[in-house]
């Protein structure tokens, strides 16, 4: 009886653009953030780089728009402080200029005490007690990073309008 060898199985080489472009079909990314992906699955740095630029060239990976989507939607959904936008931003690998002028173009038209002031009238009150609903209140900018002089003035607003 005579054996036969099975061929070797032939896998085709990892292509790093694909392997972005699904990681990026979950959800937008900095550049940063894929070329972390990227090297995590074992491509070198040449492939990563070859790949982030036709990524960019094809319009797959776009920090500027990418920073101001998230900067936007973060901003409805969670409001903060500019410098704790800016500080979210840059932990996901964004540039500093990338964070600025996301951060400006979410922010046009508003003043911090009107994000401020917005965030504080979404929330219901938990105390009868003036003094200590303000307590709560101040407490709560200052965790979206708001400075306590936009605490007191919109404290004091809202104080004036309740």
């Amino acid at each position: 009886m005579t054996s036969a060898r099975r061929p070797a199985r032939v896998f085709p080489k990892p292509d790093p653009i694909a392997a972005a472009v699904r990681y990026l079909a979950r959800g937008d990314r900095s550049a940063a953030q894929v070329q972390r992906h990227l090297a995590g699955r074992g491509f070198s740095s040449t492939e990563v780089r070859r790949a982030l630029r036709t990524l960019q060239r094809l319009g797959y990976v776009d920090d500027e728009a990418v920073a101001f989507r998230m900067a936007e939607a973060r901003l409805a959904r969670r409001p903060m402080a500019r410098e704790a936008l800016a500080a979210e931003l840059e932990a996901r690998g964004f540039s500093a200029g990338a964070v600025a002028r996301a951060v400006q173009r979410a922010y046009a038209g508003l003043s911090e005490e009107a994000v401020a002031q917005r965030f504080l009238k979404s929330l219901p009150r938990r105390f009868s007690d003036a003094s200590r609903e303000a307590r709560r209140r101040a407490g709560l900018l200052q965790g979206r990073g708001f400075s306590a002089d936009v605490s007191e003035s919109v404290l004091g607003v809202t104080a004036n309008h309740s």
